[in-house]
């Protein structure tokens, strides 16, 4: 109690408790290293930077470059491959990275995945069959988009780009053109009509496509084709068998445009293969399709 006439006693302190830090060391972003050269126990602690501390200031700027810098050959940003997610990598070692201003390349982690060739053709737009890598990721890592070195028979191929993949993703890497195997494309048209006034208009689109391989061992490729889609009622689209549609219905890692059909054939060493497909256009005889009846 105060004294007759005395200033007031003051309050009792509060209870102890956990530290707690204050906003200047919530702004994370403003946080800066002391280096070597800070004084009063100041070296190695975090503190606020400021625009008069010339050392923090110079410290910031060398940091921000880094951002600027241009990425190597087929090199993305985790963020514009794969988006936002939080992974850990965890390093069999140390390493020193030189502070040159440039980039290098430290081993992180080995991680094995599954790998396989397939061939890929889309006939109808280029006569042209591609050689593939399929890459599965069976691991529990993720493996992120970045340039890739394939050796195929002790050659080594130009360095390509692997795509994202998930822990039990599976993706394509492009190797370029396969020149031992051949595709071959033939179509035909046969137009009629049926109906009891012959008021339907049949266009019967036939495709045949040719393969032929010339290396000493048996390859698997996957001739991709497309079929005509329609919104309108009177207007049907009737497919023959042979080819499916892919799995992922369009939505997958490749971005299937809507009619996109798959022949998936192995073709033996030294051999051939030949596949027959095709669809009937019904539409009514007064009508044409836009570009005309004919489709390639």
């Amino acid at each position: 109690p105060a004294a007759p006439g005395g200033p007031a006693a003051p309050p009792p302190p509060p209870p102890p408790g956990p530290p707690e830090p204050s906003t200047a060391q919530l702004d994370y972003a403003d946080l800066v290293l002391s280096g070597p050269e800070a004084s009063g126990g100041r070296r190695g602690l975090l503190s606020p930077g400021t625009v008069a501390d010339p050392v923090a200031a110079e410290y910031r700027r060398r940091a921000e470059s880094v951002s600027s810098l241009p990425l190597p050959g087929h090199a993305v940003r985790p963020r514009e491959a794969a988006g936002s997610f939080d992974h850990r990598y965890d390093a069999q070692g140390t390493a020193d990275i030189p502070s040159d201003g440039g980039w290098h390349t430290v081993t992180v982690t080995e991680l094995p995945v599954g790998l396989r060739s397939e061939y890929l053709c889309v006939p109808s737009v280029e006569e042209t069959v591609y050689a593939t890598l399929v890459v599965t990721n069976a691991t529990q890592q993720a493996l992120l988009a970045g340039p890739v070195d394939v050796t195929v028979d002790g050659d080594q191929l130009p360095t390509t780009a692997l795509p994202t993949l998930a822990p039990g993703g599976t993706g394509r890497v492009g190797l370029g053109p396969a020149e031992a195997i051949r595709v071959g494309r033939r179509t035909e048209l046969r137009e009629s009509t049926a109906g009891l006034r012959n008021t339907t208009t049949v266009l019967d689109h036939r495709i045949h496509v040719d393969l032929a391989n010339r290396l000493s061992r048996p390859v698997t490729v996957e001739v991709r084709e497309r079929v005509p889609v329609t919104s309108e009622a009177d207007v049907r689209i009737e497919e023959r068998s042979g080819w499916t549609a892919p799995e992922d219905g369009g939505d997958g890692p490749e971005r299937h445009v809507p009619g996109t059909r798959l022949w998936r054939v192995d073709v033996p060493a030294g051999g051939t293969a030949t596949l027959d497909g095709g669809y009937e256009i019904r539409i009514p005889a007064a009508k044409a399709l836009t570009g005309g009846n004919r489709r390639s």
